[in-house]
C-alpha cells in the first residue's frame, strides 16, 4: 500500500478534508508542520507521496525520503522548495493547479473595493460614533471607467480580469504568452510592462517569484505609474521591493496599495507599511476559502493517481534555467 504523508501547517480540519477524499490503496497520515525535523525524517523515510502546506521542506528531509515520487503542494507558491535538488533526486514537485484561484481573484477585487470605498475607516467611524467622518465625498472612488493592468495572465490573472471587467473597467495585461481567451472575451489588450504601468489605474500582480520577478515593482517601475495608481499584490512578497514602495507612498508617487504577501512574514509591529491609511494589509490569506480546500485536495489526489499510474503530474514546478 502506497504511503501518503501530509505535513499540515493549517487547522486539523484541512487534514480531515484531505484524508476524507483518500481512495482505496493508499495509507494516509498527517503531522503538524511544527513537528521537529528528526521526527519528520523518521516518518518520511518510506513515503512515496508527500503533500505540503505550507510549501516548504528542508534539503535534509528531501534526502531522507528515499522512496519519494511526488511532492504535491496545496499552495501555488513554490519558492521555498529546492527544485534543483528535487530534479536531482528524481522527484516531481507540483503546485495546486490553480485550485485557490477563485479565492485569490475575489480577494484582489475585495481589497481594492475596500480601499477605494475606505471601508475599514468607515466601519471604525460608525463604531466610534463619528459617522461619516472618513468620507469627504472626494476620497472614495469607482472601478467603472478605470484601466486595470494584469501582470501575469495565468489562472488567477484571468479570473481577476473577468471580475474587474464586470465593473466596466478596461483590461490590459502583460505576459510572455498571449491570453487570447480574455482578449476575445473581454477585449483585453496585451502590452509591455512599461505601457501597462503607465496606463493603468489599478495594477495587480499574479506572477511566481523568479529571478526576473523579484523586485519587479521597485525603484525603476514605481515612477512609471500614474499618481492615482493602486497596486495589488497577492502573489509573492518579494515581487515588490517594500522599501521602494514605502518611499513611493511617502512621496505621493502612487495613490495606494493592497498587500497580502510580504518580504518577511509575519509582518513586524514596526513595519513602515502599517502607518499608511491608503494601504490595505491582509495576512497572506487571499487564497484561503472553505471551498478551496476541497478543490486543493481533489487536485492533489488526482495528481497522486497520475503518478501511481505512471503518468506525469499536472501543474509541475520546474527549476529555473541558469
Amino acid at each position: 500500500m502506497s504511503k501518503v504523508l501530509f505535513i499540515n501547517g493549517q487547522r486539523e480540519e484541512i487534514a480531515n478534508i484531505f484524508r476524507g477524499k483518500a481512495p482505496a490503496g493508499f495509507d494516509v497520515s498527517w503531522i503538524p508542520y511544527k513537528t521537529d525535523e528528526a521526527a519528520k525524517a523518521k516518518l518520511i523515510a518510506d513515503v512515496e507521496y508527500l503533500v505540503l502546506h505550507p510549501a516548504a521542506i528542508s534539503a535534509n528531509l528531501f534526502r531522507q525520503a528515499k522512496s519519494l515520487r511526488l511532492v504535491q503542494l496545496l499552495a501555488a507558491g513554490y519558492d521555498e522548495i529546492d527544485l534543483k535538488l528535487a530534479a536531482e533526486l528524481g522527484v516531481s514537485v507540483a503546485t495546486n493547479g490553480g485550485a485557490n484561484s477563485w479565492s485569490v481573484a475575489e480577494h484582489c477585487v475585495a481589497t481594492l473595493l475596500a480601499l477605494y470605498k475606505r471601508l475599514p475607516q468607515c466601519d471604525q467611524s460608525v463604531r466610534a460614533g463619528t459617522w461619516r467622518k472618513p468620507v469627504t465625498g472626494f476620497n472614495t472612488f469607482e472601478v467603472a471607467g478605470k484601466t486595470v493592468g494584469i501582470i501575469g495572465a495565468g489562472n488567477i490573472g484571468r479570473k481577476v480580469a473577468r471580475r474587474f471587467k464586470a465593473f466596466e473597467a478596461e483590461i490590459l495585461y502583460c505576459d510572455a504568452r498571449p491570453a487570447t481567451d480574455i482578449e476575445n472575451e473581454l477585449g483585453a489588450r496585451k502590452v509591455s510592462l512599461e505601457a501597462l504601468l503607465a496606463q493603468s489605474d489599478i495594477i495587480t500582480l499574479h506572477v511566481p517569484l523568479l529571478k526576473e520577478t523579484q523586485g519587479l515593482i521597485g525603484e525603476r517601475t514605481l515612477p512609471l505609474m500614474k499618481p492615482n495608481a493602486v497596486v495589488i499584490n497577492a502573489s509573492r512578497g518579494p515581487v515588490i521591493d517594500e522599501k521602494a514602495l514605502v518611499a513611493a507612498l511617502e512621496a505621493g508617487q502612487i495613490a495606494g496599495a493592497c498587500i497580502d504577501v510580504f518580504e518577511k512574514e509575519p509582518v513586524a509591529a514596526d513595519h513602515p507599511l502599517l502607518k499608511f491609511d491608503n494601504v490595505l494589509l491582509t495576512p497572506h490569506t487571499a487564497g484561503h476559502s472553505y471551498e478551496g480546500w476541497f478543490r486543493r485536495s481533489d487536485f492533489a489526489w488526482a495528481n497522486i493517481h497520475r503518478v501511481a499510474a505512471g503518468e506525469k503530474p499536472l501543474s509541475l514546478a520546474l527549476p529555473e534555467e541558469n
